[in-house]
């Protein structure tokens, strides 16, 4: 379709939605691509990613009618944790497939008539344009925000604060209890890590962009000295100073795709890194822990999750402290 042609179609539907739009009590907010007017309470949002939006909306209980998604090997389409974080996919909910987040179907959106649109920094600043002909569209940039500071903007220009802070207050009393548990945990050393199935590439977490990551953060766990001094949030590692990673825990990531079992994570590391385990005393004193990564997400429920999962791994267990076993 020509871009003319499709934009006359957008008209087309603006003009159609205007009626129920002015019935709508709006309100102004500021996201990281300007100031908009947007529903008080939206009756039809459609997220442009979704495990960073659509998840955390549906579990808000957000009016979510449509999403980008993934597509397998096999063609079918999935929401990115869906099934492992909520138990919702395409199949078992209402919420309407729109393309993936970097191939988003602009028809399929404006036919959904949503009342709110809701992206990311990686969402193309040319169709986000395009898309505010539909209805507002509004840039919340995680990578500045941090997880709980997106999932506290989402709830809010969703309309369901309420329902975000009730949880998020749970969860801080949650993070006490196993802290109670732990002890002293400045004292305990954690390093994060994601590694690829192909073994070609090493990344370090320093802050809170994910589950694990935040709760990691909250339980106050100290950081090895290099890891701390990163400047981003997240950043690509060199196998010649994989020493420096070491810590009392080192935890990773599997299941990120369908090749990415535990064994071809662990496999994929002595291929970044020969002799990894060895020049790792958390890895020699099996202190090297790999999680299920996409049950995590970016929800509320991830961070429970991910919270008894350290627990888990820290307080219920003994273990030899990185100094000691130095």
């Amino acid at each position: 379709m020509s871009r003319f042609l499709f934009r006359s179609t957008l008209a087309a539907l603006a003009l159609s939605l205007i009626a129920p739009a002015l019935a709508q009590e709006t309100r102004s907010v500021t996201a990281a691509n300007g100031t908009f007017d947007i529903p008080v309470a939206p009756q039809r949002i459609v997220a442009l990613n979704d495990q960073i939006v659509a998840l955390p909306l549906y579990e808000l209980g957000a009016a979510l009618v449509g999403s980008a998604g993934r597509v397998d090997a096999d063609g079918k389409t999935f929401l990115r944790g869906g099934m492992d974080t909520l138990g919702i996919d395409y199949s078992n909910t209402d919420i309407e497939y729109v393309g993936q987040f970097n191939a988003l179907d602009l028809e399929a959106i404006a036919a959904l008539q949503p009342d709110l649109i809701i992206g990311g920094t990686y969402t193309d600043p040319a169709v986000v344009d395009q898309l505010q002909a539909i209805a507002p569209t509004l840039v919340i940039d995680n990578g500045t925000l941090g997880l709980i500071e997106t999932l506290r903007t989402l709830a809010d220009v969703s309309g369901q604060a309420g329902n975000f802070e009730a949880r998020y207050q749970r969860y801080l009393g949650n993070v006490e209890r196993t802290k109670s548990y732990i002890g002293d945990t400045s004292a305990i050393s954690v390093t994060t890590t994601f590694m690829f199935p192909a073994g070609e590439e090493l990344w370090v977490y320093r802050s809170n962009l994910g589950a694990i990551a935040q709760v990691l953060s909250d339980l106050g766990f100290a950081q090895p000295a290099a890891v701390a001094a990163l400047e981003d949030p997240q950043a690509p590692w060199s196998a010649e100073l994989i020493q420096e990673l070491d810590a009392d825990f080192i935890f990773g990531f599997y299941r990120q795709q369908p090749d990415a079992t535990p064994e071809a994570i662990r496999a994929a590391y002595e291929k970044f890194a020969p002799g990894w385990c060895q020049a790792l005393t958390a890895c020699q004193k099996d202190q090297m822990v790999l999680l299920p990564g996409p049950t995590f997400g970016s929800t509320m429920a991830g961070l429970d999750l991910a919270l008894d999962l350290v627990e888990t791994h820290i307080a219920g267990r003994p273990f030899i402290p990185f100094k000691e076993a130095k």
